[in-house]
């Protein structure tokens, strides 16, 4: 019985690894304003079918903004809305699925699951110089830019691929990058004015 379990778990190093049948994409964002290159949400528009896992992730009203500013997030996840100041705040948008999430104090949180793609901008009553953007995408493969304009995609399925930017203040057109398996693909994203 040892044996077998031994003998079965050497097989199953000996397969090829998924991670011998993936690759990876990575971009540098320009932009105009030094500023502007962080912030850019890259997302697979087109290629190989990735089944979206459900996850929950966060959104905090923390110094009086949104933390954080820009929040992609796949279609059917739940976003939880937090409150870390001492003060109430409320979330809404007039975008999309349209929600008013209503006014609370600090600790507490409210959820949401978004099921319709789309951007989303998110707003206080209480504070009407508050707002982030949660861009709502139809893939699980998207990343933000940092401040230095890097944006690094992993563990994506080799084939072809066509990639959308979304940038709040700027555009770039759409990109097609071929990734092989075990490699890892670049592109260069230039953003522009609208």
């Amino acid at each position: 019985m040892k044996f077998a379990l031994v003998l079965t778990f050497a097989l199953l190093l000996a397969l090829p690894g998924h991670a011998a049948e993936t690759g990876s994409l990575a971009a540098t964002v320009s932009a105009p304003i030094a500023k502007h290159k962080a912030g850019a949400v890259v997302f697979v528009k087109s290629g190989p079918a990735g089944a979206v896992a459900a996850r929950t992730v966060q959104l905090d009203q923390k110094g009086m903004v949104f933390v954080p500013r820009i929040l992609p997030i796949a279609k059917g996840w739940r976003v939880e809305f937090l409150n870390s100041d001492p003060v109430a705040h409320n979330v809404y948008t007039i975008d999309g699925e349209k929600y008013d999430l209503g006014t609370w104090p600090q600790g507490q949180k409210r959820p949401y699951t978004f099921t319709r793609s789309g951007v989303y901008r998110q707003l206080c009553k209480v504070h009407d110089d508050m707002i982030a953007y949660i861009v709502v995408l139809d893939t699980p493969w998207f990343a933000t830019s940092d401040k230095e304009g890097k944006v690094a995609l992993p563990g994506l399925p080799a084939g072809a691929y066509t990639f959308g930017v979304w940038h709040e203040k700027l555009a770039a057109p759409d990109f097609q990058v071929q990734i092989g398996p075990g490699a890892a693909a670049s592109a260069a994203i230039a953003l522009k004015a609208r």
